[in-house]
Order: structure tokens, then sequence, then C-alpha cells
């Protein structure tokens, strides 16, 4: 960050606080005292006006004596309308354990104004951690003072010294805060005030997202209104195969957690939007839902051939409660995606098919089925063979069509199509309301949900050969209200159970112990269950003419033998296709071709070239790859292979119910676990939740 604009400021007295003993700084109100305002534009061209003035504001403030007056004056032509306002702190604040940071911002004049983002830098910028406002806030225009805040428990790490890496920083020593907003287009001048910048605590994330689907629903549904009604009654088959998705949403998930959605696939299912017009619906039909969360990773014209890597690195690892599939491709591939999931995961699955585009026209009215995108009657047998509940969209999007009297054509504003392919916002609330019909309580469904996902209450008797259980031994347990609780040392909790995934739900205490974990005869850091994490594109790589970045380079990996925990570095080694892989344990561990199998000395990592995209042109099931590398020379791709275990369990804490995922990526079969408790600190079990996908 440093050297690249023009800094721009005055002395404006900001009070910092104490300096514990370790040097770092105690947090206190920062708005006041001797820290430095400047700015960081982005841009160097003395031709192009911008000023910025920043002054105490003694009459105008909502804590201590004065607030900051920031007059921004910048010229309409420029080439960017980011512009960064930095506090440079006269000592290292300590922020390693603070949740978030609160301040209040007020616009006395000018309008549209967007808040961006907020950095927290080390001393010389080696590492910025880059956090989200938590608030929406609208500064589009002159108002009162609104309080907003900074979460700081997601954060995205910026290392210096690895920028192709993800980096870590616990914020021990930032000594500047950045405040980042976009400026409005045309000329700007907007004066703006601060104060109040400390730490503060956050709401739990339950009611963070509760408070944030209120917000949601009340702008989805006065958006909504516009369009026409539309009966969404279920119909006879709906849900069959959503019956995991229709309990939770039905009755909760305890201890309470978010249901989460993850969405893969082209830019179609990006164009369905964020998930609130589906969060929102699901809310309406389900008033005692838990939380909605929905997480998205898309690419363009990517088929379901290298959707598969992402639903290995992306989805598998986050084991989510429903995987939504919007895309184009082979049919082939769309059931490799299939068989992933139903073989690491429990979610439900739901796929759509595809919209009418501009193209498609000439089908209409002779096969609603017809289309190049896609085998829809084979995608019809592949949903019914794995369980994923299909939606018929192709065909409800045209009757949509018929009802309002539209046409298959491109009207961005009127019409269901954006552009020749893509769907507009009223043809994504279509879609989405078309997927919404599915989920619909019924008597019957096609698995019973306990068969993949079930609860062991911890009992004092011997187990049944062959059944699942989880038995207490040793003198000192108590079994209270669906607890069992000791204080003493090397107790234990036998659990005999089938799956690939064993969640502990406890309690914890300020007095709480520890306890260790065993798996099928081996401590929990012996057991071979790893995961490898998404794919980081290097900061660096060449830019594509069309696309993005992440629409070159590998898709996904595979896991093999011997694996060790560490970072691995794929560096692209020339322009022609060749490459090197580099662990940080293993080092340098084989060189390998794009277009060849490839498996590192070590035998710990595979990757293979189907995997391995070349661009957003890159489509093959549409049309013969033209066999052009467009990775360059020192393209660098990054990514995690971890343990998905836990060693030992902490039941020191606040108090309450807690729940920790014990082991992920098991083989799926019968084990054996046991928990072993340490020391003499209170160990409290409720329960065990167990995860057995349908495939093995």
């Amino acid at each position: 960050m440093s050297g690249l604009g023009i800094k721009l400021g005055i002395v404006c007295s900001i009070c910092v606080g104490a300096v514990s003993s370790t040097g770092a700084q105690i947090v206190s109100d920062w708005s006041e005292g001797e820290s430095t305002w400047t700015t960081q534009s982005y841009w160097e061209d003395e031709s192009i006006r911008q000023k910025y003035t920043f002054t105490p504001k003694l009459d105008d403030r909502v804590t201590g004596k004065s607030s900051v007056q920031v007059h921004m004056q910048v010229g309409a032509k420029r080439p960017r309308d980011f512009v960064e306002l930095r506090l440079a702190l006269p000592r290292p604040l300590d922020l390693s354990r603070a949740e978030a940071v609160e301040l209040w911002l007020k616009v006395v004049d000018g309008s549209g104004l967007k808040a961006r983002n907020a950095y927290f830098c080390s001393p010389g910028f080696k590492k910025l951690a880059m956090a989200d406002w938590l608030d929406e806030i609208d500064m589009s225009a002159p108002g009162q003072w609104q309080r907003t805040v900074v979460d700081l428990t997601n954060v995205r790490v910026l290392d210096k010294a690895t920028p192709n890496q993800a980096g870590i920083y616990d914020r021990h020593d930032v000594t500047t805060i950045c405040l980042n907003f976009q400026l409005p287009p045309g000329a700007a001048d907007i004066t703006l005030l601060i104060d109040g910048m400390q730490t503060t605590t956050l709401p739990p994330l339950p009611e963070r997202l509760r408070a944030a689907a209120v917000k949601a629903d009340r702008g989805f549904w006065r958006w909504r209104a516009k369009y026409p009604e539309r009966d969404l009654s279920p119909r006879p088959n709906d849900g069959r195969n959503l019956s995991l998705s229709i309990r939770k949403l039905t009755h909760g998930i305890a201890p309470e957690r978010p249901f989460l959605i993850w969405g893969i696939g082209p830019s179609y299912l990006n164009f369905l939007g964020d998930g609130t017009a589906l969060a929102c619906h699901l809310r309406q039909r389900f008033p005692d839902a838990p939380p909605i969360v929905y997480k998205k990773h898309v690419g363009s014209s990517v088929p379901w051939r290298y959707v598969l890597g992402w639903a290995k690195q992306l989805v598998v690892p986050e084991q989510p409660d429903l995987v939504l599939l919007y895309g184009i491709g082979l049919e082939s591939d769309l059931e490799k995606i299939f068989r992933t999931l139903r073989r690491h995961t429990t979610a439900d699955i739901i796929v759509a098919s595809v919209h009418w585009k501009g193209d498609d026209v000439k089908n209409w009215g002779k096969d609603e089925d017809a289309t190049n995108f896609g085998d829809i009657p084979e995608m019809r047998r592949i949903c019914e063979k794995y369980g994923v509940e299909f939606v018929e969209n192709r065909k409800e999007w045209a009757q949509y069509l018929r009802d309002q009297n539209m046409k298959v054509e491109v009207d961005p504003d009127d019409g269901l199509l954006l552009d020749a392919v893509h769907q507009s916002k009223y043809g994504a609330l279509v879609i989405n309301e078309n997927i919404v019909c599915h989920f619909a309580a019924r008597d019957t469904y096609a698995y019973h949900p306990g068969s993949r996902e079930r609860r062991l209450s911890v009992t004092r008797g011997e187990s049944v050969s062959g059944k699942e259980s989880a038995t207490i031994s040793g003198p000192s347990w108590t079994v209270r209200e669906g607890v069992a609780s000791t204080a003493a040392s090397s107790n234990r909790i036998k659990v005999r159970f089938t799956g690939n995934r064993i969640d502990l739900i406890g309690v914890k205490s300020p007095g709480g112990g520890k306890a260790r974990i065993m798996l099928d005869g081996l401590p929990a850091e012996e057991v071979s269950c790893f995961l490898a994490g998404p794919i980081v594109c290097g900061s660096n790589n060449a830019r594509p003419k069309s696309g993005s970045v992440r629409d070159i380079g590998p898709h996904g990996i595979a896991l093999r033998e011997d694996l060790v925990p560490q970072t691995w570095t794929i560096l692209v080694a020339d322009d022609e296709g060749n490459y090197e892989l580099t662990g940080s344990v293993t080092g340098a561990d084989g060189k390998g071709h794009m277009l060849k199998p490839f498996v590192s000395n070590s035998g710990q990592i595979g990757i293979p070239p189907e995997l391995w995209r070349h661009g957003a042109g890159c489509v093959p099931f549409l049309h013969p790859w033209d066999g052009t590398i467009v990775n360059r020379t020192g393209d660098v791709y990054t990514f995690n292979v971890y343990r998905t275990c836990e060693s030992v369990v902490d039941f020191h804490g606040k108090g309450g119910e807690f729940r920790i995922n014990l082991f992920q990526a098991l083989p799926n079969q019968a084990h054996v676990l046991e928990l072993i408790t340490v020391g003499d600190g209170k160990v409290a079990v409720k329960l065990f939740d167990i995860y057995e996908p349908p495939l093995r």
C-alpha cells in the first residue's frame, strides 16, 4: 500500500489510551488525542483535483470533546473511485482479542458516499487484516449520526512477504487503521464526521443473522411486490429428496447454527443472486427455520467438468445442509459431482434445468427439452438415480412466459432475459421461485433422515453388539437431564458409530476441564483424515482477456497417501504448460505438465489434467479446446492440506451448550471413538451427532 498514491492530510487529535506491560496498546476511544489522519487516493495526477482536509469538530460529536471532520473534494475525471482514510496511531494497538471495532459516522454535506471495508495494518504495512463493515450503513445523503461496526472475526489477511498465499496476522501490533470508501460518480464535494472509534463486542452469530434476515425480508418483499403473484403451492412429488432439509427448516438445529446452502456453477448460478430470494421464501414457509446462510462459487461458462473440483475442495470441507447446482455441461460430469457429494456429505442436492436462452427460440413450441447446454432427459435420469431433487425449471419458465404473454427475448427491463444467455433479475426471481416450490413437508420421503444424520445420547448401559451407542465407563460419571458429567481424570465415553463424521455436543463451564480423543485405537492426531482447502490464485497471476483469473488453472487436486499437513504451491515454470509443486514441509515434490496426469514424488498430491482449465473460453463440451496455454511463467496457485480432527476437547468457558466437530473425512464405515477425561476439571457431554453419507 505504501507509495501507491498521494498522501494528503493534516494532524488531527486522536486519543489512543494507555499502553500495556507488553508494549501493545490498551483499547480506548481513538477519535481524540495524538494520532494523524492522512489519505491514500491510489492515483497520482496533479491535473486531477483531490483535496482532503481533516479538522477537529468541537460542536458536533458523539463522545469526548470532538469528532473528526473530513472534507473531500475530488475532480470528476479520475481513474479510481476508491479513497482510503488512514488513521496512523502513535503506538501499536493490540486488537488480537477484539471481536469488532465500532465507530460513528455522519454525512454533513454531499451525497453518494459508500463504505467499502477497513484495513488493520502492522508496522510498515507488512501485514494487513482486511475486514468488512458489519452493517450496510446508508451514507448516500446528509443525515444523523450512525453507529457502524467493523467485524474482526472473519478477516482476510495479506502478508506482503508471501503475497500469493493466505496470510496470518493476529493484529497484536496495529499501527494504522484504514477506512475505505467508494466515491460517487462525477465531482465529489463531501463532508464527513467520524467519532467514537473503539473496540466492541458482537452479538451472538444467530442473533446477527436474524437481525440481517429481518432487514433482508423487508427489502425483498417490497421489491417482489412489483411482479405478478404466483401460486407456489406444493405439488405431489415436491420435496421427495429433501427430507433432512425439511426437518431442519421445520424444527431448527440444536445447538443453534445456520442452515448452510452452497451454490456452485457458472454465471447462470451467479445471476440467481446472493441467495436473498431463496432465503426470504424459505423463512416465510418455515417460520421456525434457523438462520440461513448462502455461499456460492462461480466461474465464466464453467461446465460441470470443472465444477467437480469446487465440489471437492470448497463444498465438501464445509459440510453444507443443501447444495444448489445450476449450470451447463455433460451429464457424465454432473454424475461425478453427485457421487462426490453423496460419498462425502449428507447434504441434500437440488438441481434445476437451464432456462430458455435467446437462441433456444427455434425450439419454442417443438421440444422444451432441446438445448445445446445439456441433455435434460439424461439429467432427469441421473437425478432420480442419486436421489437428487430435480427442478423442471425449463418447463416452468416456458409456462410462465405463456401465462404472462411474454416471449423468449432479451428485455433487461421487463423481461426474463438480461442478454442472450443470462437471466435478468426478474428471470432470476422466477427460477428461485421454481426452486422454492420443492421445499414442502410431506408424509413420506425418498429416504429417512436418520439414515444419514442421527444423534446418540450418552448412557450407562453396555452397548448392544452391532448397534451404535455412546456409553460411559469409570466410577465418577453422573447422568442428569441427559448430560453425562465428571470431574475425575481417566473416565471414558466409548462411542460406536458408522459414518465419516462425528460431532460432540457438550456443556462448557467456568470450571471446565479437558478430554483427549482416540479413534479406532489411535490418538486423534494419528488418524488419517485430511482435506484440501480452496485453490487460491496468486495476486500477480496473468490476467485473461475475458473472464477472471479464477477461470484459469487447476480447479481441483487429488489427495493421495502419506499426507502431511502443509501449504502447497504450484508454480508455473514457463508459457508451455510446465509447473513445479512444492510443499511448505515436504519441499520440492516434482514437476508436471498441465496436459498430463501428475503424482508428486512423495505420493501425497495428484493433479488431474482434466481439472486444469485454460480460460473462460475453455468449454470442452460445447466445442473442442484450441490447445492454447493461457497460463504464464510465474503464475502461482496455493492450497492447504489439513487434518480434520480434534485431539483435545476443552470444556472451559462461560457456560452453555457447544458443538465441536471431532472428525471429518473418515472412511465411511464402523468406528469406535473414545473420549478420555484429563485432569480434574468438569467434563460434560450431552450428545454425539453421527453423519453417514449414502454412498461409500
